[in-house]
């Protein structure tokens, strides 16, 4: 058998090495008989092989090995050959193996590339692009790529070397280009240039793709010792992607103004993400920031279920223990209509929400707690407003169905208790951070108001104390507090004490009676049990 015959029967060989070798042979044989095969492997042929390279190894592709050899073998010949021609333009080939045949056919194929550029079907026009390495590429050539129709091969034309790049032409492709993908890597070839923050924060604003949002958060996040470049990070940390949410904690974990702490801190109340709300706690300065936070935090540690949490969790809490500073609250529209947002968030009413945004809008109607928050709108009332959105936050924490399956009274009553604490700490936050000039994350709901593995009697505790219960005289609360044993123990000393009539526990009671359900709700005198 003639060497070219084997050369050519090698090639189709099923072992990705012998067609390796037999392509680097080819390349030395110059026969244009083995330019069909060569070139069926120079389209088809996507194994890698590893191989001995100086001190250590490396690994060479099948394919471009044979786009070598056709380069080698077609260099010896004039004009373009025809089977090529056919190839380029087949739409059943793989783009990027017909990128690389023509890259490695060098100058002599230039027409054929050139014409292919020119083409009207959008493929091949990208090949044509990325037949050309983007070290090798001039201005011209990128503009006349960035101009192209195509989304890819405008992305084609992104990519030059750094002294040719167009930072004006990244800039307004960032802001307008239709495609996200163009968009995002336009942003992205930004990130290290001397491109200020207002860009940036001006397209993530009006940005409608999460994957670009990303994008310009990376950006932001390059600039983040920049007051205005935090804030623009802070307003996404409440977008509706989970993506971009997390991208924005993991841009502020080391950020060093307060401002970020607040946001964090505000948007720890409302993230409903696990793996979002881990990046956000792992900003250290969290309870320096926003030290109304630390009961929450010492309520997540001590129900975490992992590892990793509880010691995120305990380094926020082993910093040092900052006063919970007085909240400054103003009549300040913006703080107004953040705090009557949260409410309508609570209660899920959208046409509140619109109308807040639009007062021109009709106004909303509803159940009561809507017209409370109207009228404390239309009154600029800041008192009016926040006991509104305490109301909507307590009513609808106690009306949650899921509350209730801990303990059907309990949990909803613990959850009320904690939505009110939290609601006014989400109020103080938000103050907080309009009076640094920054505008607050998008309103949510609250979250984690019970938590799993919490007892509901020690949850109940945590948020209604036995001494506000005597105060209120109010034995069926002191009941809530009471473990089964200690609950049995004070029924049976009310049936001893009175064997015909117990006296009822929801009118006037005596001191004696209060004083035995405090006993039993503080756990004395119970067997058993301390």
């Amino acid at each position: 058998m003639a060497l070219n015959d084997r050369l050519r029967d090698a090639l189709r060989d099923p072992n990705a090495v012998v067609r390796l070798e037999a392509a680097r042979a080819a390349a030395g044989s110059g026969d244009h008989r083995l330019v069909e095969p060569l070139l069926e492997v120079a389209l088809r042929d996507t194994a890698e092989i590893r191989v001995p390279s100086g001190l250590g190894e490396t690994y060479e592709h099948v394919g471009d090995a044979a786009a070598v050899a056709l380069g080698e073998i077609l260099s010896r010949r004039s004009g373009i050959d025809t089977r090529v021609a056919f190839a380029a333009e087949d739409l059943r080939c793989d783009d990027d193996r017909v990128a690389t045949l023509l890259y490695y056919l060098g100058p002599r194929y230039e027409p054929l590339r050139q014409r292919l550029e020119n083409h009207e079907q959008p493929r091949l026009r990208l090949r044509a692009a990325r037949a050309v390495l983007s070290i090798n590429r001039t201005a011209a050539f990128a503009a006349r790529l960035l101009n192209d129709p195509s989304p890819l091969v405008r992305l084609e034309g992104l990519q030059v070397p750094a002294h040719l790049r167009d930072d004006a032409a990244c800039l307004r492709m960032m802001q307008i280009d239709a495609d996200p993908r163009v968009r995002a890597e336009a942003a992205m070839l930004l990130r290290f240039t001397a491109t200020g923050v207002e860009p940036f924060a001006t397209a993530a604003r009006a940005e409608p793709d999460p994957g670009v949002r990303t994008a310009l958060v990376a950006c932001l996040a390059h600039r983040r010792r920049d007051p205005e470049a935090v804030r623009a990070i802070a307003g996404l940390l409440g977008d509706p992607g989970p993506a971009v949410r997390r991208a924005a904690a993991e841009a502020l974990r080391d950020a060093t103004d307060p401002v970020a702490g607040a946001a964090i801190g505000l948007r720890v109340l409302a993230e409903p993400d696990d793996d979002v709300l881990g990046a956000l706690l792992r900003y250290r300065a969290l309870l320096t920031d926003a030290p109304e936070l630390r009961p929450l935090i010492e309520r997540l540690h001590r129900y975490a279920n992992f590892d990793d949490d509880r010691r995120t969790l305990g380094a926020l809490l082993a910093a040092r223990d900052a006063p919970a500073r007085s909240p400054r609250y103003t009549a300040d529209g913006r703080f107004l209509r953040a705090v009557l947002r949260q409410a309508a968030d609570a209660l899920g009413s959208g046409p509140l929400h619109d109308w807040l945004d639009d007062p021109g809008r009709p106004v909303p109607v509803g159940p009561p707690e809507v017209d409370e928050c109207v009228q404390a709108w239309k009154a600029m009332d800041t008192e009016r407003a926040l006991n509104a959105a305490e109301t909507v936050a307590y009513n609808v924490a106690l009306d949650e169905p899921a509350h209730a399956a801990p303990d059907p009274v309990r949990g909803p009553t613990t959850a009320a208790r904690r939505a009110l604490q939290l609601t006014r700490v989400a109020h103080t936050l938000t103050a907080r951070l309009l009076a640094a000039g920054a505008e607050p994350p998008p309103a949510a709901p609250l979250q984690r108001l019970l938590l799993p593995g919490e007892d509901s009697i020690e949850a109940l505790r945590s948020v209604l104390s036995v001494d506000e219960c005597r105060r209120a005289r109010n034995v069926t609360w002191l009941r809530l507090l009471m473990r089964p044993a200690d609950e049995a123990w004070y029924l049976e000393s009310l049936r001893a004490a009175h064997p015909t009539s117990p006296p009822k526990e929801d009118g006037d009671i005596s001191d004696w009676h209060l004083e035995l359900a405090v006993t039993a709700a503080e756990g004395r005198r119970t067997t058993g049990y301390r």
